[in-house]
């Protein structure tokens, strides 16, 4: 073979198409990686997305069971608070007698100075004077926060009454309310 024709052989038989190959191979490596990057990237979403189906489900059991006290808890938003929270004091304090709890006084606000002053939730305050026995003020505050799940308090007093008959407690709510 003649030294004329080697260059050329060698060039475009050999060394041309190593370029091209390895150009190729390198296109090839650079393609799977980036999409076995995307794959994985896009796995991991969905990993993330299943999950928060899962948990969704989770809640959505535990609302299901809590279904019936969220109902109660919106027709006690929904109705008139003043009347509902007089009625139910009443019902806590007529467990107990004179000596042991005694209210003293009741003053209403259409708007909250507590919590509820930093929510756009509506609420109203109610700040509750009595005096009675701890035990006694316990007890009725239970009944009524329990009955009363929209009520949250914002304070409580507690101090020795002027007359000396027992205790004098001063306690504050918020209440929230759907108006």
């Amino acid at each position: 073979m003649s030294e004329h024709y080697r260059q050329p052989i060698a060039v475009f038989g050999f060394i041309l198409p190593i370029v091209v190959m390895t150009i190729l191979a390198g296109g090839v490596l650079f393609y799977t990686s980036s999409v076995n990057n995307e794959f994985a990237s896009k796995k991991r979403a969905y990993d993330v997305s299943q999950e928060a189906k899962r948990q969704i489900m989770k809640l959505r059991s535990k609302v299901e069971t809590n279904k019936p006290k969220m109902d109660a808890w919106d027709k006690l938003l929904s109705t008139e608070t003043r009347g509902t929270f007089l009625e139910h004091w009443k019902n806590a304090a007529k467990n107990f007698n004179g000596k042991e709890l005694t209210k003293s006084s009741r003053s209403w606000i259409n708007y909250s100075e507590g919590i509820g002053k930093g929510v756009s939730q509506p609420s109203s305050q109610v700040i509750m004077s009595f005096v009675g026995t701890y035990r006694a003020m316990q007890s009725a505050l239970m009944e009524l926060e329990t009955a009363l799940p929209t009520m949250q308090l914002d304070a409580l007093d507690i101090e020795q009454d002027a007359n000396g008959r027992g205790v004098k407690f001063t306690t504050t709510y918020t209440v929230w309310t759907l108006r």
